[in-house]
């Protein structure tokens, strides 16, 4: 049969995971065809902003920690071949007490030998004057911790994928798909493809794509902010003021990164977000998301909590477990699901990006994925 608008793999949402899956099937020299409904970078999904946080003692769980050693390994050589700052290296520090967060991350450190410092309270205080721990916090201080830059890092991935061959389709959206003989046929807004193969990177709107599976996943809105600190502001840029990750007593969790490229300083809740439909997202903070986020400041790092500059809405796929899902899809190994990365995912980029291609060209993994199976929900 011969069709037209034919591919070897199709890929479905070109976002982080999709676009650097682009690049590494066009490095192997297979023949990709990607559609995005949006053009990335776009603020209507997970992957875009100033900054995202990369960070090795993964207190999420060990299984994690040999493929964030490889993202930093392959964030390196991006950042190595492109004009603009992939990835910046100047740590960051865990904080906590009755929460697992440092025990779960010192787990990691010591299966991995990750180098980390443990201090007192006393002990932040006195490196990091601006923070205000409670009395029974103690800190874990990863080394190699930083920040990876989505907007840059999507434009430079799609765009040597491009180079090596892969066409893009953006601003079209797919409709359906469904076998016929030994093909995918794909049918979007603008026409129909064919393929041998198909990755699911869609994120947010990997349910409706996939109905049989009745995935559990939902969909979590969070608001990143951007402050000018009122006081001691040099002591907010990145080469004095780690990436900061608070396990709070009351359940709560909120991270910072530092003014970096004079952007402000970063500051945001971690899940404990409105859950919504992707299609109904309020892309607008508004002074309740804002007076959580003052609330923190001013009892934690008081000196922050100054002009407001700037802020974005972006969403989290969250599973029930809050792992990923990276698979095949059930009994067929021409298919791979990949998403959701549920809210910690962008650091992974390019390593699960190189998963993907060497699951769907190679069928296997060098990585232990059994955490990441779609079989768990399905019942």
């Amino acid at each position: 049969m011969k069709l037209k608008n034919k591919t070897d793999v199709i890929i479905i949402g070109l976002g982080a995971m999709g676009s650097a899956t682009s690049l590494f099937l066009a490095e192997k020299g297979i023949k990709v065809i990607g559609f995005d409904t949006y053009r990335p970078p776009h603020k209507f999904g997970s992957s875009h902003g100033h900054t995202r946080v990369i960070r090795e003692a993964y207190h999420e769980g060990t299984s994690y920690v040999p493929i964030v050693q490889r993202a930093y390994k392959l964030w390196s050589d991006l950042n190595k071949k492109s004009k603009n700052q992939l990835l910046l290296e100047y740590g960051g520090l865990i904080l906590g007490n009755n929460g697992d967060h440092i025990e779960k991350a010192n787990a990691s450190a010591a299966k991995y030998k990750i180098p980390i410092t443990k201090f007192s309270k006393n002990e932040i205080i006195e490196k990091f004057s601006i923070l205000n721990p409670p009395d029974d916090f103690l800190g874990l201080f990863e080394h190699r911790s930083g920040a990876v830059f989505p907007d840059k890092s999507l434009e430079f991935i799609l765009s040597e994928a491009t180079k090596l061959g892969s066409v893009h389709k953006y601003d079209e959206n797919v409709i359906n798909w469904k076998k016929i003989d030994n093909y995918y046929q794909v049918t979007t807004s603008k026409g129909q493809y064919f393929s041998e193969k198909l990755i699911f990177s869609s994120g947010a709107w990997i349910k409706n794509l996939v109905p049989k599976l009745n995935l559990p996943i939902k969909i979590e809105r969070q608001v990143l902010f951007w402050f000018d600190p009122k006081k001691n502001k040099e002591k907010f840029e990145y080469k004095y003021m780690p990436n900061t990750g608070w396990d709070l007593d009351n359940g709560f969790e909120f991270y910072t990164q530092p003014n970096i490229e004079n952007h402000g300083f970063k500051v945001a809740m971690h899940h404990n977000g409105n859950f919504i439909k992707p299609e109904n997202l309020n892309r607008k903070s508004n002074i309740e998301d804002l007076t959580i986020i003052r609330n923190f400041l001013e009892e934690f790092i008081p000196d922050a909590n100054g002009e407001l500059l700037n802020s974005t809405v972006c969403i989290y796929t969250d599973t029930p477990d809050l792992d990923f899902i990276i698979d095949f899809y059930p009994n067929d190994e021409n298919i791979i699901i990949c998403s959701p990365c549920s809210g910690h995912g962008f650091k992974f980029t390019p390593a699960i990006g190189e998963i993907c291609s060497n699951l769907i060209v190679d069928k296997s993994s060098k990585f232990d994925l059994s955490e990441f199976s779609v079989n768990r929900f399905i019942k």
